[in-house]
């Protein structure tokens, strides 16, 4: 059995790195034959049974993914009959929905829905619905959220809009849980850390971006989702109560008793979370837990751990693409290896105060190495609030919290305790709103991920062998690896995969200059939602130069100049209503080492840029109109460039032979949004460059796209190249290196 979990759990690292899904019958003829062979070499036989059992288990639910997916996408345009799942995200031109598909052969799985001026939507609604449908795919950014493996994980088949038409509301439901949670916002309104409560309460976290911009920053973020920490609090505080009743009621079988009365309060506590993903792993941990308690069965630690984690990727193998999984099992592996290699010996009060901070110091060194792996970057915040507010939630704010749940609950008023509540959760808050303030992230992307896993196994190793070299050198590893990221610095150029909007960041350091092509119906600001956790990832503290288009009248758009723009100090909500020097020509000639030239300003919609950077030169038409394509030739004998950034998503209007050809580009970029209405990059223009041999990479394609220069070489990347799982990523192969042709 060792051998099979081994197997399961290798083949569930190795399906990040497989290039496709292989087919279930294939693996299904394999493990048949497997079998046959399984007395004669039992070890490495159930190795690979584990393996093969994966595998399998992935491919089938792949492949109803697939199905579910195609039946989706063949109701578009037509009606669909949906059950909202939760409460809706309102926001100022639409409203976001999950909701689940209820016929057909999609039944069960779940769509992505925007509507706009809806009725008024709420849970359990089900409604009779026309929809416009896609497949899902998001933005591909450094430090971005990636939707496609979210899709899988939360099965997901597509994304898209109520489209006009008739909708009929079938059924208004409201559940216990509804009714819940709408009784816990009427008793939390009057208090500062209601945000808070609510959070720790029912999972719900409708947080400020100041609060977000906290969690992130204080490395609180886990302590504000309940997961399986709060379910296993839960579950020991039912236990240790339970303890104390062993000497005053004689009942038989009082300890398993106690054990499922602590699994039922652990399971409605995930009841209240609405049993998101992390609450459901801890759900199925604690009730293999009761079950082997139950059959008197001592497992080890380390046998129970590969147990659980087999049969959470046999059951659902898509968990395998998600780092909240894997922080998850390893946090309980190495909470595991610490309790077996420094177990409390001494019980003296001092003793256990000892041991519990060496103890959640160890935890935190090797959780920040972790998250070094899975987030690129760690927040020296971490280890202190955690020290602080770990054991002063676990012990006083959350089992006040669910206690003032309870009893409102049964209708007792308990102001008093809400309050008491309150005062326990201020001096978190407190904590978070100081720690959005200060620029507390600190980026190692360029450490691998591979380097720093090979790393913590090491310190595993040092740890179970010789326990002091492995404390020792967990502090060393981290300064290494904050050395690490100070690196030369190199100029950058990234565009950004943001859909129709056109964002180059030219980046040196922690320095970069911003230039942002907003189409002209744009109305959403995409600063906080993206850009933010771009420059965070990227170490960029200070915006040199800011260039974009602002809106003046619902028709009228002008350029606006940004200088000296600190991204630490400043909130970028509502960045692009920033004031600042009117007019492209503004733009300083030199940029640090850069050479900017504004080629054109006599429209007031276009901004022609060329930069010289070392060597090499890049031109950003922006987004112009044919007669200003043809004045910038006329008037420009001189316009090469080693890379064009397109004008107009690529549009076939513009982006003219005569152009390109005046141009001379050795690359082309583009950005354009998947599946976009405007069918950008245009099928003319990628016939003009293939005529010209010049390579063309699109955003939509690649994600974002960095481009590195060298003395003589370009080196060019694409974001979405660069993340797991491959099986899931399959963009045109382009080349890595572009030498210079000159």
């Amino acid at each position: 059995m060792l051998g099979f979990c081994i197997g399961v759990i290798t083949a569930s690292l190795l399906s990040l790195f497989l290039p496709i899904v292989p087919p279930f019958f294939s693996i299904f003829f394999v493990m048949l034959v497997l079998m046959v062979f399984v007395r004669r070499w039992p070890q490495p036989i159930l190795f690979l049974l584990g393996v093969s059992c994966f595998l399998a288990s992935w491919s089938w639910q792949y492949k109803q993914h697939q199905i579910g997916q195609r039946a989706v996408l063949e109701l578009a345009g037509s009606a669909v009959m949906v059950h909202i799942d939760a409460a809706p995200r309102v926001y100022p031109d639409y409203t976001q929905l999950s909701a689940t598909v209820l016929n057909g052969p999609a039944r069960g799985y779940r769509l992505s829905l925007r509507w706009q001026q809806p009725p008024a939507l709420a849970a359990g609604q089900h409604w009779r619905l026309r929809v416009q449908l896609k497949p899902i795919h998001g933005f591909a950014n450094p430090a971005g959220f990636n939707t496609e493996t979210s899709a899988y994980i939360n099965a997901i088949v597509a994304s898209g809009q109520v489209a006009p038409g008739p909708h009929i509301l079938l059924q208004q439901q409201y559940s216990l849980r509804q009714q819940l949670v709408e009784q816990l916002t009427h008793a939390i309104t009057p208090y500062r850390t209601a945000p808070l409560m609510k959070a720790l309460a029912v999972g719900e976290r409708e947080f400020s971006d100041q609060l977000w911009l906290g969690a992130q920053h204080s490395g609180l973020g886990h302590l504000l989702a309940i997961s399986g920490l709060h379910i296993g609090l839960v579950f020991g505080w039912v236990i240790w109560l339970g303890g104390w009743s062993k000497g005053l009621l004689a009942i038989r079988h009082h300890q398993l008793l106690l054990l499922v009365l602590a699994l039922g309060a652990a399971l409605l506590y995930a009841w209240l979370a609405n049993f998101a993903i992390p609450t459901l792993r801890a759900s199925i941990a604690l009730l293999l837990l009761v079950i082997c308690r139950s059959q008197l069965a001592t497992i080890p630690l380390s046998r129970f751990w590969l147990l659980l984690v087999t049969l959470l990727l046999l059951m659902q193998p898509f968990w395998a693409l998600s780092s909240s999984f894997w922080l998850s099992v390893l946090a309980v592996a190495i909470i595991f290896t610490a309790l077996w290699r420094y177990p409390l010996t001494d019980r003296h009060w001092r003793a256990r105060l000892k041991w519990f901070f060496s103890f959640h110091l160890l935890l935190s060194l090797l959780m920040t190495l972790l998250g070094i792996i899975f987030f690129g970057g760690f927040s020296p915040l971490m280890l202190l609030s955690n020290l602080l507010f770990v054991p002063w939630c676990s012990l006083v704010a959350i089992p006040l919290l669910l206690a003032s749940l309870l009893l409102t609950v049964t209708g007792l008023n308990v102001s008093w305790l809400w309050q008491a509540t309150d005062y326990a959760l201020l001096p978190m808050l407190w904590w978070l709103e100081r720690s959005a303030q200060l620029p507390l992230w600190w980026p190692l992307a360029q450490v691998s991920g591979i380097t720093v896993g090979l790393m913590v196994l090491l310190l595993l190793v040092l740890l179970v062998y010789h326990r002091k070299a492995g404390l020792l050198l967990l502090p060393l590893c981290l300064l290494l690896l904050t050395g690490s990221g100070l690196q030369a610095e190199k100029w950058q150029l990234h565009l950004l995969d943001s859909g129709q909007r056109q964002l180059v960041l030219l980046q040196h350091g922690r320095h970069g200059l911003l230039y942002d092509q907003a189409p002209g119906r744009a109305t959403q600001d995409i600063a906080e939602n993206q850009l933010q956790p771009i420059l965070r990832q990227l170490g960029i503290l200070q915006l040199d130069v800011v260039l974009f288009r602002q809106q003046r009248t619902e028709r009228s758009r002008h350029w606006t100049l940004l200088t000296h723009y600190q991204v630490g100090r400043q909130s970028l909500t509502r960045f692009s209503q920033q004031r600042g020097i009117d007019g492209c020509a503004q733009l300083p000639a030199l940029y640090r080492s850069v050479r900017l030239e504004v080629l054109t300003t006599d429209s007031a919609d276009s901004c022609i840029v060329r930069m010289t950077i070392g060597s090499w030169r890049l031109l950003i038409p922006g987004r112009i109109d044919p007669a200003t394509e043809h004045a910038l030739i006329s008037r420009h004998s001189d316009l090469t460039a080693d890379v064009l950034i397109l004008a107009n998503n690529g549009s076939a209007a513009v982006n003219s032979l005569a152009l390109l050809e005046r141009v001379q580009p050795v690359l082309a970029l583009n950005a354009a949004a998947f599946m976009n209405g405007y069918q950008h990059p245009a099928t003319a223009v990628q016939q003009r460059l293939a005529l010209l041999r010049v390579p063309l990479l699109n955003t939509a394609d690649y994600g974002a796209i960095t481009v590195e220069f060298d003395a003589k070489n370009l080196h060019v990347s694409g974001w979405r190249r660069q993340r797991l799982p491959f099986w899931l990523e399959k963009p045109p192969a382009i080349a890595e290196t572009l030498a210079t042709t000159r």
